[in-house]
């Protein structure tokens, strides 16, 4: 995906060379070029890579590279040796982004104005800190033919065959999505699903289908398996986070032929707001 955007930039940029555009247009083209660029490497980058390149940053005192590069390294690869280690190392870099800080207020003439960067600085290196908790609840598995990082709570359900509400994010790139999957499953019956009625304390929101087919069905397990499974909007976030903090919620899957209702658990409570944690901390948003 990335290797095919490259090639189509880089030939725009000919285009463009031999079309007599404006260097300030063509200057942009570039930088976006070689944007691209960094991004692929980054992409190829092995878990080794990337921590050696945080532990050369760090010996070179370059301490906020070394905390991206420690931090990239945590979300593209969390279950490697490399990043188990890099969670240990990433408090020490964060300790001498303080330190530094701290260095600097000292040799600032004015105490008050100083006394207010250390501050700003410490409250960056906490939010930072709390953020990095957030990811590091996270399951994170990679997906090397899409190129996609997912995310999601050690709890969520690993098989279809229970009936569940999970949430769970997926990142290319930069941007994040958050993802919503409403699960039916019995060994008995089907319920022809035709919508999914939520009540959270005492408030009711519909799930329908957005367009035809969006509600699957499946034979698994020698059971049957209705679902429903889509990126989270504005409406979906609201929801989300209604049930991750309710005192009771209740889910009613409305069949063409059955009822069925269950009552979400204390757990998936959690992870939903473990996974809310995780998107916020990663820069997602439903815009």
């Amino acid at each position: 995906m990335k290797k095919t955007t490259l090639i189509g930039f880089t030939l725009l940029l000919f285009s463009i060379l031999s079309c007599g555009v404006p260097q300030a247009e063509y200057d942009k083209l570039k930088k976006e070029n070689e944007n691209l660029k960094k991004d692929l490497a980054d992409c190829e980058l092995t878990p080794s890579q990337l921590f050696d390149q945080a532990n050369s940053y760090y010996d070179e005192a370059n301490y906020t590279r070394s905390r991206e590069r420690f931090q990239k390294l945590i979300a593209k690869y969390a279950n490697s040796n490399e990043g188990k280690q890099g969670r240990k190392l990433l408090k020490e870099v964060e300790n001498k982004l303080l330190e530094t800080a701290r260095a600097n207020r000292n040799k600032t003439e004015d105490k008050n104005e100083g006394k207010d960067d250390s501050s700003q600085a410490k409250e960056e290196i906490e939010n930072t800190d709390t953020n990095n908790k957030a990811i590091t609840k996270m399951k994170v598995k990679y997906d090397i033919n899409d190129d996609v990082t997912w995310y999601s709570d050690p709890s969520s359900a690993t098989t279809n065959t229970t009936s569940y509400i999970q949430t769970y994010i997926g990142q290319r790139e930069k941007k994040p999505w958050m993802g919503l999957s409403i699960n039916y499953f019995s060994k008995k019956k089907w319920l022809h699903l035709e919508r999914i009625e939520i009540t959270v304390d005492g408030e009711t929101f519909e799930i329908e289908e957005e367009s035809p087919g969006e509600f699957k069905a499946a034979n698994i397990s020698d059971g049957k398996r209705e679902w429903i499974d889509r990126i989270v909007k504005k409406e979906d976030l609201r929801l989300t986070e209604k049930i991750a903090a309710s005192k009771t919620a209740k889910i009613k899957y409305v069949g063409e032929d059955d009822v069925y209702t269950k009552t979400v658990s204390k757990t998936e409570k959690k992870a939903i707001k473990n996974v809310l944690d995780a998107f916020e901390a990663l820069g997602g948003n439903t815009d």
